[in-house]
């Protein structure tokens, strides 16, 4: 016996062990993880956090969504609340300018300026004669119509001098008479004369572009068509801020 001990020595190089069943080595598989369970009184964390990740993902969407949607609605309606402060309703209460900017606003078939447009005019003329303004800068669209030769000649046959009138035929849209106001005839300070519903953008154009503005409201609230307007100058307005903070674009005209 001692001799095949010896010999299995010899051969592998190892001390023989005796066989013991205290000593044996016991291997077990882990339970793969579908199939633990948790104890009792205990919560099964891991799972829960797995699921909650598509969930917080659909939040975020979701939030990135509405803000988008919202954000529209919020810039506008700052754009109002911040310019309000600056619209007079009164000729004696508004405070001097060098000159006021008249924006265009299309023509009747006969082609004399439109009631919207009259009001307007009519606005910057009380201004001109009260003192408070020394000059008007008639500012509209002459590439596709008469719009600021009517404009002018309303003006002349309603007491103002000629000498004392700017025309801008390149106004195209409010940004572009903003724009050129204040780049091609060096306004800096000026009181802007349109409707309620759009002094708002102007005043936040032209404010935007080196120009000191305040606003006068010109005319009513309730022209034919408002809702048309209301609902385009909304877009207008957000739009504006785009312009302002986003594209900084030139005028198409620049001349």
């Amino acid at each position: 016996m001692q001799s095949q001990q010896t010999s299995s020595y010899r051969h592998n190089g190892t001390a023989p062990v005796k066989s013991s069943r205290y000593n044996q080595a016991v291997t077990t598989r882990p339970e793969p993880l579908s199939q633990l369970k948790p104890a009792p009184g205990q919560v099964a964390t891991r799972p829960s956090r797995r699921k909650r990740r598509p969930i917080r993902w659909l939040l975020a969407v979701l939030f990135i969504v509405v803000a988008l949607v919202l954000s529209p609605f919020v810039v506008v309606q700052l754009i109002k609340f911040t310019n309000q402060s600056k619209i007079y309703t009164e000729v004696p209460a508004i405070p001097a300018r060098p000159v006021a900017i008249v924006f265009g606003a299309g023509l009747n078939r006969d082609g004399t300026p439109s009631r919207m447009l009259s009001d307007r005019l009519d606005g910057a003329i009380d201004l001109y004669k009260a003192g408070k303004v020394e000059q008007l800068l008639l500012t509209g669209d002459e590439v596709t119509n008469l719009e600021i030769s009517a404009m002018r000649s309303y003006a002349i046959q309603n007491g103002i001098p000629a000498s004392k009138i700017l025309t801008d035929k390149a106004g195209l849209r409010t940004y572009d008479s903003c724009y050129r106001a204040n780049h091609n005839f060096g306004i800096t300070s000026a009181i802007l004369v349109t409707q309620g519903y759009h002094l708002p953008r102007a005043l936040f154009l032209c404010n935007g572009l080196g120009i000191d503005a305040v606003g006068f409201k010109a005319g009513r609230d309730d022209y034919p068509n408002q809702d048309y307007y209301n609902q385009r100058e909304f877009l207008a307005t957000f739009l504006s801020w785009v312009d302002i903070t986003i594209t900084h674009p030139e005028p198409e005209i620049q001349d």
